[in-house]
């Protein structure tokens, strides 16, 4: 299928070249480096497998040192990467099972969207900051389409939570995720895993490790996806959707020439050739009422049968190919040289690019309401980061500086047949949008911890951030849809009224009314801004079991712009950047000789200009969902978590996170407070969209010896529940998210010495029907549904 390719987005940037031109200084150290000392990688070792009744000691990197994770003074949830294998947590929309407090909603345009403890950010875009950043091994995957490789062949995973602007930027309010990925061997070893369920779903992965020289290893790993859809068409029973075709690798170079200088190179790259999820389409709310031109889409839409609740449920434009195209690679370099006993410097590179071709249909009928024929995007961004860490006495302190450049173009051609397609006496269906922009960012930082005592330590961090963002975009004309004129002869009408002059369009070129001139033009705008996050915190350690801590935090997230079909360029006003100031008490136990563990914590956030989708009035098009600053809001809550060893063989996880948000004041105009049906309300008084009261997840598994000693068996359940919510302000019913509860079981066997595993799994077993997402584009009301109960067997072995 030919899309119509925004050529911008098919660039190739110079600024690849930097990446080859900013290793150049740090290349040299293998040269110059001759101080003696001892080795620092901070990657921490992969947390063991307990054995017995006690629980294994964790080592976490979350404030970019190695320390246990009962040390560290903030919420931290993690998990060995064979934790999450067992759990049949494959990627990372999945970590709601095992994570408290974690979110995943699929946006309308099929961005993820991820939230830690009720913080997110919720925008169509796919070149959208998210304010839950994700890293792999520090490296940062600054979009959060380009995480869906991330948790291929993984040593651990590391949730950090509350803002981690200090240590790892701007974007991360709601907190950090960081995947740590196996790391090479000094002995040659290799593995694979194999998983056949239902759909056909094949997933096959493996790994080689070991040495090259004396002072090289390396490590390749590489997965392959593919399974039949399971979105089955109501109108056309023989169509399905949904089907998986997924390819990922990851190759790593760990060089270690001298005892106290390390280079660690990791090259990924995925290819992900899966189709879009359909909608299901719950029915026909009008944008604006049908005239006579428009009530042939009245017409269709309430002819389309309303999707029953059933997750396999759906429908979609026949004939048209959801099949994505999209390519991601990226390329780090991490170098430590550790000077002396007390000081290290660490450079870390990364070059990530993305480009993506993804068909959808929104609407979730057989009618041509809302189709996206292609929305294509390309997001390239290059970061470089170099810290001077070291000790004094009773001081750890880290000093560093990083710059970041992205590019991130998109462009999006839709197929529209909508009551609020018509200018005058045209309809146009066909339309463009092109938002293209530039981002420099720019940041100092430095952490300082201070051992008063053995027991009380003073910590305090502060970062100073200046980024430079410039935004072009507009409605493009697409030459002529389904039915009616194109865009050109219809936006060249309105322009005309306007102006009182005759507007001739040239086909392919902007539509948007520049807001001085009327005339049509692609819109420019810039948002320049800075700010300084801060932490300052204390710990007190009771003794080598217990800990007491408090932090005060300061973060921010950055402003955006989002893909809007504007009519006037002053729609692309963008939203600023929010900024949170929490509070946050905690406590870290363990208990009965180390069986059991427990761990509290208690938080307040006070936003300000917090970024929320909400509703406006737009000309022509009618209501439609838009990015907004709430002037003032807060968060609130508790989390628990318990781990425990009760018995030889048996081990437990649970954790339960309450949280309550509320906007205590409404945006200003011309950003006023709607529901998504045009209606004005006020926000004051509502929860975020899509955040629950409750969220609670529980793991149980008991193992025991099956044929004397030569087998050991084990049989084991994971448990998620999510509160009720809603999926945009306003509160009305056709948008409630209703709560759920996903039962997943296992059962399998393991040799003794761990080299090869069986399994036979069954995912959310009670067939639980649930939805993410509700949506509201154009005149169909739509919801997104979440898997059925599938079933299948794992196999791994390793050597």
């Amino acid at each position: 299928m030919k899309t119509n390719q925004h050529p911008k987005c098919a660039r190739s940037s110079g600024r690849d070249l930097y990446l080859t031109a900013s290793l150049a200084p740090f290349v040299a150290i293998f040269v110059l480096a001759g101080a003696p000392g001892r080795a620092n990688a901070d990657a921490a070792p992969a947390a063991a497998e307990p054995k017995d009744a006690a629980l294994s000691e964790i080592i976490v990197t979350a404030q970019k040192r190695s320390e246990r994770i009962a040390d560290v003074p903030m919420s931290i949830t993690a998990l060995t990467g064979a934790q999450l294998t067992r759990s049949g947590v494959t990627d990372i929309t999945q970590l709601g099972k095992v994570v408290p407090g974690f979110g995943y909603q699929l946006s309308a345009f099929g961005a993820p969207v991820f939230s830690i403890r009720g913080v997110g950010f919720y925008d169509n875009s796919i070149s959208a900051g998210p304010a839950v950043t994700t890293y792999v091994d520090q490296a940062v995957l600054p979009y959060s389409v380009e995480t869906r490789g991330a948790a291929l062949d993984l040593e651990r995973l590391e949730v950090l939570k509350g803002p981690q602007g200090t240590l790892f930027g701007m974007n991360s309010t709601g907190g950090a995720i960081n995947y740590i990925a196996a790391k090479p061997t000094k002995t040659f070893s290799g593995g694979v895993d194999v998983s056949y369920g239902s759909y056909s779903d094949l997933n096959l992965s493996g790994f080689v490790s070991g040495p090259i020289t004396e002072t090289l290893t390396g490590r390749i790993a590489m997965q392959y996806e593919r399974a039949d859809g399971w979105q089955r068409s109501q109108t056309r029973p023989d169509d399905v959707n949904g089907a998986k075709d997924f390819t990922n690798g990851r190759i790593l170079l760990d060089w270690k020439p001298t005892s106290h200088l390390t280079a660690e190179l990791a090259l990924s790259a995925w290819h992900d050739g899966s189709e879009s999820q359909a909608a299901q389409f719950e029915g026909y709310y009008p944008a604006v009422p049908a005239t006579s031109v428009t009530q042939f889409v009245e017409d269709g839409l309430l002819a389309s049968p309303v999707a029953p609740h059933k997750a396999t449920a759906a429908d979609w434009d026949p004939g048209q190919s959801f099949k994505r195209h999209d390519d991601f690679y990226q390329a780090a370099l991490r170098i430590d040289w550790q000077l002396n006993d007390d000081l290290t410097l660490t450079s870390l590179t990364a070059y990530s690019n993305f480009r993506g071709q993804d068909p959808l249909d929104i609407d979730g009928s057989a009618f041509t309401n809302f189709a996206v024929k292609s929305h294509t995007s390309f997001l390239s961004s290059i970061s470089q980061e170099l810290r001077l860490s070291g000790t004094a006495g009773p001081v750890k302190w880290m000093l560093g500086g990083n710059y970041q450049s992205d590019i991130a173009n998109e462009y999006e051609l839709s197929y529209n047949q909508g009551t609020n397609n018509q200018i005058g006496p045209y309809l146009f269906t066909a339309l463009g949008q092109i938002s293209d922009q530039d981002i420099d960012t720019k940041s100092v930082f430095g952490s300082v911890d201070y051992a008063v005592t053995s027991a009380i330590t003073l910590q305090g961090s502060v970062r100073y951030t200046s980024q430079d963002r410039k935004f072009h975009g507009c409605v493009a004309d697409a030459g002529v849809g389904p039915t009616g004129v194109s865009g050109a002869v219809a936006f060249g009408f309105l322009s005309s009224i306007f102006t009182d002059s005759e507007v001739s369009v040239a086909p392919g070129a902007c539509l948007t009314l520049d807001a001085n001139t009327f005339l049509p033009a692609m819109a420019h705008s810039q948002l320049n801004q800075d700010n300084v996050s801060w932490r300052l915190g204390a710990k007190w350690k009771l003794g080598p079991d217990a800990l007491i801590y408090g932090n005060v935090t300061k973060g921010y997230k950055s402003g955006s712009y989002s893909l809007v079909p504007a009519i006037l360029s002053s729609q692309f006003a963008p939203v600023t950047q929010e900024s949170v100031l929490v509070y946050e008490v905690g406590l870290k136990q363990s208990f009965l000789d180390r069986r059991w563990e427990a761990d509290a914590a208690f938080f307040y956030d006070d936003y300000r200009d917090k970024q929320l989708l909400g509703y406006v009035l737009t000309p022509v098009f009618g209501t439609l969902p838009e990015l907004v600053n709430i002037p003032k809001s807060y968060v609130y809550g508790v989390e628990l978590n318990l781990t425990g060893h009760p018995v030889t063989g048996l081990r437990l996880n649970a954790g339960v996170t309450y949280v309550m948000s509320r906007v205590e004041k409404d945006p200003t105009a011309p950003a006023e407070p709607r529901n998504p049906f045009g209606v004005l309300t006020s926000y004051v008084g509502e929860a975020f969209p899509n955040t629950p009261r409750w969220q609670a997840v529980g793991d149980a598994e008991y193992r025991f010896p099956i044929g004397g000693k030569d087998l050991q068996a084990f049989v084991g359940g994971t448990v998620s529940y999510r509160g009720r919510s809603y999926a945009g302000f306003g509160q009305s019913p056709e948008f409630r998210l209703p709560d759920y509860t996903l039962l997943d079981l296992r059962v399998g066997v393991e040799s003794p010495s761990g080299h090869w595993t069986g399994q036979v799994w069954g995912r959310n077993v009670t067939n639980q029907y649930y939805w993410t997402n509700v949506t509201h584009l154009t005149d169909s009301l739509a919801r997104l549904a979440g898997m059925p109960a599938t079933y299948g067997v794992s196999l791994s072995y390793r050597y």
